[in-house]
């Protein structure tokens, strides 16, 4: 809509995992190069944490794609609803790595069936890496005993498979009530949000990948972008989005501060409601019970 107006090629602030529009701050570069160490040295298992919007699945994406173009030393398996059961995710890893999986198959031949690959990888100097973003979605505790048996798939000498867990901050908390998993983890990193300078520079990265050289956003409307979305990246592109889209209405020059903070007020406004609508709805299961 408003993509000719402004000078774009495509839209720049859509809230999609693009690794094209990835902006390496300094943090997302630490986490990305920390899980590719992790999968290149073939250690035993790495998590990623960082608040919703943060960029966690974008990193994850990458990786993914880095490991696919090199499909002859990586076997991958990316989960990316973990919300199910321990059985559930044995089935899904196993069909995700090119295995097959008949309708009465019980646990034990998908755990033989998973042997004879990570052991047949092994012998192709194939690397098997499961990747499970959005894990904090995982609620059963069996889930996670599940994946930490996984690990114990391993030689005297090396491990034969890698782990990457990607999930929001509560990971942490449910990860540290399993002492024998959080003990697999060789790596761990949380991605903070970003700083005012990075939130003027991933907006002007994602312009720039969008084939628009000009500045668009004044300085007072950074500021006030970085105010409202508090260096989220998912809030920051929102919050893009929606004053381009406002500002073509107008048929503005630029995106001046005024834009960017009626934009943040309604967009707190509309969470501030969505929040009590919630609240009432815990409260009305709350006296039905």
């Amino acid at each position: 809509m408003y993509k000719e107006y402004w000078g774009f090629q495509e839209k720049p602030f859509e809230n999609t995992p693009d690794p094209k529009f990835i902006y390496y701050s300094p943090q997302h570069l630490e986490a990305l190069t920390r899980l590719l160490y992790t999968v290149v040295e073939r250690k035993s298992a790495a998590i990623l944490t960082g608040e919703y919007g943060s960029g966690k699945t974008l990193i994850g994406r990458i990786i993914t794609n880095r490991l696919m173009e090199e499909e002859k030393k990586y076997n991958i398996a990316l989960i990316v609803n973990p919300a199910i059961s321990s059985f559930q995710m044995l089935k899904e890893i196993l069909y995700q790595l090119g295995g097959e999986i008949e309708k009465d198959s019980a646990k034990t031949d998908i755990l033989n069936r998973l042997n004879e690959i990570l052991y047949k990888n092994m012998t192709e100097n194939r690397h098997t890496v499961i990747i499970i973003d959005e894990a904090q979605a995982i609620e059963s505790k069996r889930v996670f005993e599940e994946i930490r048996l996984l690990l114990n798939f391993q030689t005297d000498d090396r491990f034969l498979l890698t782990l990457l867990l990607l999930g929001q901050p509560d990971l942490k908390g449910k990860v540290s009530k399993i002492p024998q998993l959080e003990q697999r983890f060789a790596v761990k990193y949380h991605l903070k949000r970003l700083t005012l300078d990075e939130t003027v520079n991933y907006i002007q990265h994602r312009c720039l990948v969008a084939s628009k050289k000009e500045r668009i956003f004044t300085d007072l409307a950074y500021q006030s972008i970085y105010k409202s979305s508090l260096g989220i990246p998912r809030k920051i592109n929102n919050l893009c989005d929606i004053s381009l889209m406002l500002g073509y209405s107008k048929k503005l020059d630029k995106i001046d501060e005024d834009v960017t903070r009626a934009v943040g007020e309604d967009l707190k406004e509309y969470a501030q409601t969505e929040a009590s609508i919630d609240e009432k709805i815990v409260d009305y299961k709350e006296v039905q019970l």
